[in-house]
């Protein structure tokens, strides 16, 4: 459901966290497992690269003292590469690149400071647009629906273990989006791969229960 922030981590978002919890007590761990497998497998056979890109979506990562983490620079790295291979389309022209990620730290977004960089690697500053309003995952893909919509086909690149999160994301939000993996190397450390099944769980969880109790609010907020 919602992130941890203090603004985003709502009563609904406490209920859900907690639900998840409960879940994974009540299944002996099994629907976390099932999760975990959903994000590994996504994580290994996502492909590095795409063809026919007119719009490309970058999601920011949380700075460190104001600068990009690694994480971060390869997403902006691979969004870079396939702007510069739209190029050569004779088609459909060069892709637009789409920034989403708030959180200001230290006086920058996470959007601005991914903007920055990306003008510093040459790309031209009318191809970037960014989102940076929001303060979670879930809000940045929400903020920038209407972008999204906008295009047939958005290639949504990400690190490996964050694909199938925001590939559920987007399902949810009725968009159309490509997964791209940032990096070439499947190998993935085994703490971030449970970290993306503890917040994919959280949000299934929460879907079920908003779902099976008709709770128009609860849906609402992750539609």
């Amino acid at each position: 459901m919602k992130g941890l922030s203090s603004r985003g981590f709502d009563g609904d978002a406490r209920f859900t966290f907690l639900l998840s919890l409960l879940t994974g007590a009540v299944t002996l761990g099994i629907s976390h497992l099932y999760v975990f497998y959903r994000v590994r497998k996504c994580a290994k056979i996502c492909r590095h690269t795409s063809k026919k890109i007119s719009a490309i979506a970058v999601p920011g990562h949380q700075l460190e003292n104001g600068n990009i983490t690694t994480d971060y620079q390869s997403r902006l790295d691979r969004a870079a590469t396939l702007y510069t291979e739209s190029e050569n389309d004779p088609v459909n022209g060069p892709a637009v690149i789409r920034i989403i990620g708030g959180r200001p730290h230290l006086g920058i977004s996470e959007a601005r400071a991914g903007h920055q960089y990306l003008i510093q690697l040459g790309i031209p500053e009318t191809a970037i647009s960014m989102e940076e309003t929001s303060t979670n995952t879930l809000e940045n893909m929400q903020h920038s629906r209407d972008w999204f919509a906008s295009f047939d086909n958005v290639v949504l690149v990400t690190n490996r273990y964050h694909l199938e999160r925001l590939q559920t994301l987007s399902k949810g939000l009725n968009l159309t989006t490509q997964p791209c993996a940032a990096e070439k190397s499947a190998d993935l450390p085994l703490h971030k791969l449970i970290t993306e099944t503890l917040f994919l769980h959280w949000y299934w969880s929460g879907r079920l229960y908003a779902s099976l109790t008709h709770n128009q609010r609860m849906l609402d907020k992750i539609s």
